[in-house]
């Protein structure tokens, strides 16, 4: 048993040092600059890590090395928030974090039914519309179970609220789960989306990556 636990906490120990591996030069050193300019952005404006004992340096690190080594296979996503107590600040984050991705779904797509469909009528106007407000509602609901958190950082300000930026990773296969749960709820809301449904579902597929 003593051998087994040892063993475990050897792996547990190495992942970080694996993930690291996985980087080629250029990545690693591109990770560094970003870690740098973090810390530098959150030591000039007073943040400080949140909820963990791991130092900011090494979660920041251990964020940028996920996306580079996961590439297009995983999406950060950001959340902002200000409250009175730093549990309803984090819980804000979170839903600013899946509301801000849900936006990005909901304009991907619109975008996309703009420039491919041309459906320029005020009837189809009023019929996406409906399917665009209930697509990014959907799509938020569906993305929250999805965030896996990364790091969170805080900090007091001078009116007694607490600022929180919480980034957050969602492995894009789940996240596309997430999508095309929340487009067969919602294509029901508009009778003129069932004729273009199989067209919209190909948006609906393609990669969503919110702005900052």
């Amino acid at each position: 048993m003593k051998k087994l636990v040892l063993m475990l906490m050897a792996v547990t120990m190495m992942l970080p040092m694996a993930n690291a591996q996985e980087l080629t030069k250029q990545q690693a050193k591109a990770v560094k600059k970003e870690v740098k300019k973090k810390m530098k952005e959150y030591k000039k404006k007073g943040y400080e890590i949140f909820g963990t004992s791991v130092t900011l340096e090494t979660k920041i690190t251990q964020h940028f090395t996920q996306l580079w080594a996961k590439g297009d296979n995983v999406v950060e996503i950001p959340g902002y928030s200000q409250a009175r107590s730093r549990n309803l600040a984090l819980a804000a984050a979170q839903n600013s974090a899946a509301n801000r991705y849900a936006t990005s779904a909901g304009q991907l797509v619109k975008g996309r039914v703009l420039a491919d469909m041309a459906l320029n009528s005020a009837e189809n106007k009023a019929e996406f519309d409906k399917f665009y407000a209930a697509f990014e509602g959907k799509v938020q609901q569906e993305i929250k179970g999805e965030l896996r958190p990364s790091f969170t950082v805080a900090k007091q300000n001078e009116d007694g609220t607490i600022s929180v930026e919480a980034y957050f990773l969602v492995d894009e296969d789940a996240a596309s789960r997430a999508r095309i749960r929340a487009f067969e709820i919602s294509k029901n809301e508009s009778a003129a989306l069932q004729k273009y449904a199989q067209k919209i579902s190909d948006f609906v597929n393609e990669r969503v990556v919110p702005e900052q």
